[in-house]
């Protein structure tokens, strides 16, 4: 693919146009917004929709908007693509340097088919932009796919390239030597809200906005955020950021897109604390590693059970990083709860002390009522730790985190032993309708990390996982749960279809309230093929029988996650986790028509409770340790 330098096409749009480009603004604006909207991959439709809410607005006398906008030649709208017309352009496929005006987008260059991925352009976008049109405060938002500090970008158009930390930190680097510090950089982008990624461009900034959680497709609210800027134009970044986070928190509100504002987070940092936060936070690693050395087993034993205690973000389906983070508070709070030791428990203060401080505003949905603003890599294992490339990035200088986690990562590699579970004890061997069944069973071992009721139909060759809800054992290691041949369903408003739910995570303590994800397919109203999806609902086990509502749908696709829109017509089928006789997996969905839902205009997705089959089941407990590893204890049972 051919990449064409910046200067080259700007100054050739200088003299085609006889005129130079910053002669079209204000000498001194107020503010200059830069938008680096890599539209390369399938989130082009919803960043083409963003345009337009930019344009309602536009640029004004004291507010300058431009954007480097690349895009995609696919033109599937299901699949988030699009070949539409923006702003009185034509559909593109390269990338375009553009001024977003009220009404409509000016081209001032046409780039080719560039490398969004690729700091140089990045740092050549921001340096012409801060030429072309000065002001007294400019801003940088990323516009695309986000994976917190693994990276932010996935030009599909240059082998799904994107930013890591390093090369955002050479870019911003070298963009900001003659303007200064950004006076905001946001990134409209999933899982950013990260602490590496705050010490990434803390030099280089004065204020950050991110999301801690997956983004909903729609992301932030542009319309709101232009009227506000332009009503107030002599606002600050901290000012700015606050009213993104307000209106973002009010657009997923009150019923106004479903209920997608369970899941939603977003925070505004201070990046001028960082460099305290870093401090308290080493400090509280330093101290952990001390104790994880000289503590013994139940040094490491609490420092894990604050880690598996905290809040967490992100899909297990999203890569190596995107599961394992956690919320810097809670974690820090857990720590302090769990500790005797008393300069642990200052260390946890003193982080959250800092955090306080660099977290100047936050919004959080009901599925996050622990978000802080901030998350911290996290990882189970050395060999996530490993292969990740977590140690080679510039925000590890002084940071004292890494230590810690490869001291626990060796420990727990170590660790082959399996948890002991005493085979099951069942209170009947048959379930007649109305009837339930008992089953027991003891775990012995100091460091579950997590335990499962889970229910299998059996088959010939293979058992499929229909269900699988967490369970926790008693003081004494007792596990005990019933059965009474129910399970949770999804309908349509017509049929509903046994669903397996494949994580749960409770909204509040105490309150009985699940944010749940659901496997399952779609496949959209004239097309053939199947796409894997995950559902996600809010689950409600305070009534006789429980209730769940659709809150949106996520499709993975290459590593990354993106929102996708359920409309009339449109069929969905739940997947299954198939094991066959040789221990091996698979996913599986029915062809069955009688379980293939269909969307309609009346009826959303929602979740009930259904009676399972007659047939032959195994119902039993998963348990995990803090190692990874696994033991599983079953109990045939019939349901007649």
């Amino acid at each position: 693919m051919k990449t064409r330098s910046f200067v080259i096409f700007v100054a050739l749009a200088t003299i085609l146009q006889g005129q130079m480009l910053f002669a079209q603004a204000p000498a001194t604006a107020e503010w200059t917004l830069m938008f680096y909207m890599d539209s390369d991959n399938d989130l082009e439709l919803p960043q083409m929709i963003d345009l337009t809410e930019m344009m309602e607005v536009g640029s004004t006398a004291q507010i300058n908007i431009v954007a480097l906008v690349d895009r995609n030649a696919s033109g599937d709208e299901d699949n988030n693509y699009t070949n539409a017309e923006v702003g009185g352009l034509k559909n593109w496929t390269t990338a375009k340097y553009l001024r977003v005006e009220k009404g409509k987008l000016k081209e001032l260059a046409d780039l080719g088919e560039i490398n969004m991925g690729d700091p140089k352009n990045l740092a050549d976008f921001i340096e012409h932009a801060a030429k072309d049109f000065p002001a007294k405060k400019y801003s940088l938002v990323f516009g695309d796919h986000g994976s917190g500090w693994p990276g932010i970008l996935h030009d599909e158009g240059n082998g799904e390239d994107g930013l890591n930390m390093t090369e955002l930190n050479t870019a911003l680097g070298r963009a900001t030597k003659n303007i200064g510090k950004l006076e905001l950089i946001g990134f409209d982008a999933c899982l950013m809200a990260n602490f590496e990624v705050a010490r990434t461009v803390s030099p280089y900034a004065k204020y950050m906005v991110a999301s801690q959680e997956l983004e909903p497709g729609d992301g932030w609210n542009y319309v709101a955020i232009m009227n506000g800027l332009n009503a107030s134009p002599v606002m600050d970044g901290k000012t700015l950021g606050e009213g993104i986070t307000r209106s973002y928190k009010s657009y997923y509100s009150g019923g106004n897109q479903g209920n997608r504002d369970a899941s939603i987070t977003l925070s505004v940092t201070d990046l001028g604390k960082i460099d305290a936060l870093n401090t308290a936070f080493a400090d509280l690693a330093v101290r952990n590693q001390t104790i994880i050395k000289t503590g013994g087993r139940e040094g490491l034993l609490r420092t894990a059970r604050a880690r598996s205690a905290s809040e967490n973000f992100g899909s297990s389906g999203q890569g190596p990083a995107a599961a394992e983070f956690f919320d810097m508070g809670h974690y820090a709070t857990n720590l302090k709860t769990l500790s005797p030791d008393p300069e642990t428990k200052k260390a946890a203060d003193a982080v959250l002390a800092a955090l306080s401080e660099a977290v100047v505003t936050k919004v959080s949905g009901a599925a996050h009522p622990r978000a802080s603003g901030l998350t911290i890599y996290f990882p189970n294992t050395g060999q996530q730790l490993t292969e990740s490339g977590y140690s080679k990035h510039p925000f590890q200088t002084g940071m004292k985190w890494n230590g810690m986690l490869t001291d626990i990562a060796a420990i727990l590699a170590g660790d082959t032993t399996k948890p002991q579970v005493s085979p099951v004890q069942s209170s009947k061997p048959n379930l007649a309708k109305d009837g339930v069944v008992t089953v027991s069973a003891k775990v012995n071992a100091d460091d579950v990390e997590e335990a499962t009721f889970v229910i299998a139909e059996e088959h010939e060759k293979e058992s499929i996982i229909i269900g699988a809800i967490p369970t926790e054992p008693d003081e004494k290691g007792n596990l005990h749960e019933e059965w009474d041949g129910s399970w949770f369903s999804i309908g349509d408003g017509t049929k509903e279809v046994i669903c397996p739910i494949t994580d749960f995570a409770e909204i509040d303590d105490g309150k009985d309230v699940y944010y749940v994800e659901v496997p399952a397919q779609v496949k959209y109203r004239g097309r053939k093929e199947w796409n894997d999806i995950t559902l996600y609902f809010v689950i409600d086990f305070n009534e006789e029988e429980a209730t769940g509502e659709f809150v949106y749908a996520v499709m993975e696709s290459k590593g990354l996650q993106r929102e996708v829109k359920l409309d009339r017509g449109d069929s969905i089928r739940p997947v299954y986790l198939s094991i066959d006789d040789n221990g091996d997996e698979s996913d599986v969905a029915s062809t069955d028509p009688a379980d293939i839902l269909t969307i309609s205009d009346k009826e959303d997705l929602y979740v009930g409770n259904m009676d399972v089959a007659p047939g032959d089941y195994s119902i039993g407990f998963l348990v995990t340790d803090f190692a990874g590893n696994v033991s599983d204890k079953f109990v045939d049972v019939k349901i007649d």
